[in-house]
C-alpha cells in the first residue's frame, strides 16, 4: 500500500508558516504515555532546529497542581473530564474555546494533533477552521477505530480483533446498537476528513486505519524520535544472571501476566532459575485485586523475579542498561511502542509478543526474539535462546540507529512542507 511522499526540504519549505503548535491530550508531567512523550520530543526538536514551536496539552481540571509546563512556549488546556463524551469523543466547549484562544493569540499557522482523547473531535474541527492554518494529525493507536480503549482485543474473550466490524463491536458492547457504532464512525472520518495530512510512528498502524477509511496520499510513516542520546549504554556482559527487564505501565493489556506464568515454569528448573532475572518496573494501573495479590505472591515466592516500582523518563536508560534484554509480553497489537527505541539506544535486544507494531519494529532474530501471544512457555523459550552469548551478541549487533528528536523534527516538517505545496497545487 502506497503511503503520502516525505521529500528532502526544498522550495517547499517557504510554504511552511513561521510558528507550529504541537498539541496533546496531556503532558509529559502529568502522563508518561508513549503519545505524549513522542509529542513533547517533536516539540523540543522543531525548537533545537530554530523552528519557533509550542506546545498545548490537555490537563483535567483536577491535576491543575500536579502540571508542570517547562517552558514560556509551553500550554494548557484545561478540561472537565466527567463532561467528556468517551463514545463519541466530544469535549465540553469551554476546551474548544481554549485551544481557539492559544492558537490566535500565539499568531499559530500550523497546528500538528497527536490524539484527539481528552480534547474532543469538536476541538480538533474547531482547529480546522482557523482560515489559513495547516492542521494535521500523528495518530498513535486504534482508539478512533475500536470503542475497547482502542486495543483491537475483543470483550471479553480478550481475542485479538482484525478489523472493526460493527457486528462485532456491538458483541463487545451489547448494550450500543449497530446504528450507533455507524455513526461513531462517521462522526471519526468527519472529524479527521479535512486534514492536510496523517501521520503514524508505523506502517502496521498507518495500514489498518487507510484500510478503515483514511486518504492514503496524505499519510505517511515517521518513527518516532528520542529526545536526547542517553549517557548510559548495556556494556559488555560478565558472569551474572541474565537480566530480562519490563518497562511500561502495567495494565492488563501489557501482558505482565504472560512472565507470572513463566516464572511458574522457571521455578520448576533450578538451574534456569539461578541463570535468569526478571526485573519489572513500572505503576499498576487499571488491574484487578486478583492480578495484584498473584502479583505481590509472585515476588515473595520466587526470588529471581523483582519488581523496581515506577521510573522517570530521565532514568530509563540508566535503569535499561542494568539489564540484557527489554521484554514486552503485550496481548495487543501495539503500534510502535517508544520502549523499543529506548532499548535500542541503550544497545538492548528485545524479545516480544511477535504481532502488531512490535514485530515491525523488531525483526525476529535480528535485533530481537519473538514469542507467541499469551504463551509462558514459548516465551521461556525466547528467554533460554536470548541467554546465550552467542546469541546475545548477535541480536545486539542487530540493532538499527536510533532517530533522534531532531531528525524526527526534520521528517516531519519535510512531509509538512511536501502537503503545504499539495494543498497550493490543488487549490483554485
Amino acid at each position: 500500500m502506497k503511503l503520502g511522499p516525505i521529500r528532502h526540504m526544498g522550495f517547499e519549505q517557504a510554504l511552511l508558516p513561521k510558528r507550529m503548535a504541537i498539541v496533546s491530550h496531556s503532558h509529559p508531567s502529568l502522563s508518561k504515555g508513549g503519545a505524549e512523550i513522542s509529542a513533547y520530543a517533536l516539540y523540543r526538536g522543531l525548537r533545537e532546529i530554530g523552528v519557533d514551536a509550542i506546545y498545548i496539552g490537555s490537563c483535567a481540571e483536577t491535576d491543575r497542581q500536579k502540571l508542570s509546563l517547562g517552558h514560556e512556549t509551553e500550554f494548557a488546556v484545561f478540561r472537565d473530564a466527567a463532561r467528556y463524551d468517551h463514545f463519541y469523543h466530544l469535549a465540553p466547549a469551554g476546551e474548544e474555546e481554549q485551544l481557539l484562544t492559544i492558537l490566535r493569540e500565539q499568531r499559530i499557522g500550523l497546528v500538528n494533533f497527536h490524539h484527539f482523547y481528552n480534547l474532543g473531535l469538536n476541538t480538533l474541527r474547531a482547529s480546522r477552521r482557523l482560515p489559513g492554518v495547516l492542521n494535521f494529525l500523528t495518530i498513535h493507536e486504534f482508539l478512533a477505530i475500536c470503542h475497547n480503549h482502542g486495543q483491537m482485543v475483543t470483550r471479553p474473550a480478550q481475542v485479538l480483533c482484525e478489523r472493526a466490524r460493527w457486528d462485532d463491536c456491538t458483541s463487545c458492547f451489547p448494550g450500543e446498537s449497530r446504528s450507533r457504532f455507524a455513526m461513531r464512525k462517521e462522526t471519526m472520518l468527519d472529524g479527521f476528513g479535512a486534514f492536510d495530512g496523517f501521520v503514524s510512528p508505523s506502517r502496521f498502524l498507518a495500514e489498518r486505519f487507510i484500510e478503515w477509511g483514511l486518504s492514503a496520499d496524505r499519510t505517511t510513516v515517521i518513527e518516532n524520535g528520542l529526545l536526547a542520546p542517553p549517557e548510559a549504554r548495556h556494556g559488555e556482559r560478565g558472569e551474572g544472571a541474565w537480566v530480562f527487564g519490563f518497562f511500561g505501565q502495567i495494565t492488563p493489556f501489557k501482558g505482565v501476566d504472560v512472565i507470572l506464568d513463566a516464572a511458574e515454569l522457571i521455578a520448576k528448573d533450578p538451574d534456569l532459575a539461578r541463570k535468569v532475572r526478571f526485573r519489572i518496573h513500572g505503576n499498576l494501573v487499571g488491574q484487578s485485586a486478583s492480578f495484584t495479590e498473584r502479583f505481590e505472591a509472585a515476588l515473595k515466592a520466587y526470588p529471581f523475579l523483582t519488581y523496581a516500582g515506577a521510573y522517570s523518563n530521565a532514568s530509563v536508560h540508566r535503569l535499561m542498561a542494568d539489564c540484557d534484554y527489554l521484554v514486552i509480553p503485550s496481548k495487543w497489537w501495539e503500534n510502535s511502542p517508544v520502549v523499543i527505541q529506548e532499548a535500542y539506544s541503550v544497545g538492548l535486544p528485545v524479545i516480544c509478543t511477535g504481532i502488531g507494531g512490535m514485530a515491525e519494529k523488531v525483526p525476529n532474530g535480528v535485533s530481537g526474539l519473538h514469542f507467541r501471544l499469551g504463551d509462558a512457555s514459548d516465551l521461556l523459550r525466547a528467554v533460554q535462546l536470548g541467554a546465550d552469548p552467542r546469541n546475545h551478541a548477535t541480536l545486539k549487533a542487530g540493532i538499527p540507529p536510533v532517530l533522534s528528536a531532531t531528525g524526527m523534527a526534520e521528517r516531519y516538517l519535510a512531509f509538512f512542507a511536501t502537503m503545504a505545496a499539495s494543498r497550493m497545487v490543488a487549490a483554485p
